[in-house]
C-alpha cells in the first residue's frame, strides 16, 4: 500500500453585508476546494457566533468587505479581545477604492482585493501568504 498525503483543506470565515455577495463568494471559493464554517453579514455576528462554527479548529482566514467598524476604537478592542485577533484577513471593497484602504494595525490584514473578486488573484493572495506563513497547504 502507498501512503497518501492528505492535503489540509483551507477554512475560511466569509464576511459581507450583501447576501448576493457573500452567495457569489462562497460559490467561489468552494470552487477552490475551501471549506467555509462560517458566512456572516457582519463582525460583530461573526465574533458572537465564532466559538458555535470551529469545532474543527480555527479557521485559516477571514475573508471580509470593508467596515467604517474598523476605524471604531470600541470595536477595535471587541475584536482584539476576541479569538479572532490572530486570524489573517483579506479585505474586500470597491475597485476604486481598494488602493486607499488603510487597515488598522490591530488586525492581521494580509491584502485588499476589488470586488468583483477575481478567482486568479485571490488564490495568488492566499498561495502567497500561505507560503510565507506555512498556515497550511493548498495549490
Amino acid at each position: 500500500m502507498i501512503p497518501v498525503r492528505a492535503k489540509k483543506k483551507l477554512s475560511i470565515c466569509l464576511v459581507d453585508e450583501d447576501r448576493l455577495t457573500r452567495s457569489d463568494l462562497a460559490h467561489v471559493l468552494d470552487n477552490m476546494d475551501i471549506y467555509i464554517p462560517i458566512v456572516c453579514s457582519n463582525f460583530h455576528e461573526l465574533i458572537a457566533e465564532y466559538l458555535c462554527y470551529t469545532q474543527k479548529g480555527p479557521p485559516n482566514f477571514i475573508i471580509s468587505e470593508w467596515y467604517r467598524d474598523f476605524a471604531d476604537p470600541d470595536f477595535l478592542v471587541i475584536f482584539s479581545d476576541s479569538q479572532l485577533a490572530t486570524i489573517p484577513i483579506v479585505i474586500l471593497t470597491d475597485a476604486s477604492r481598494a488602493k486607499s484602504v488603510k487597515p488598522p494595525p490591530e488586525m492581521v490584514i494580509i491584502g485588499t482585493l476589488g470586488k468583483p473578486i477575481n478567482r486568479k488573484d485571490l488564490k495568488e493572495m492566499l498561495t502567497d501568504y500561505i507560503k510565507h506563513k506555512k498556515v497550511g497547504e493548498y495549490d
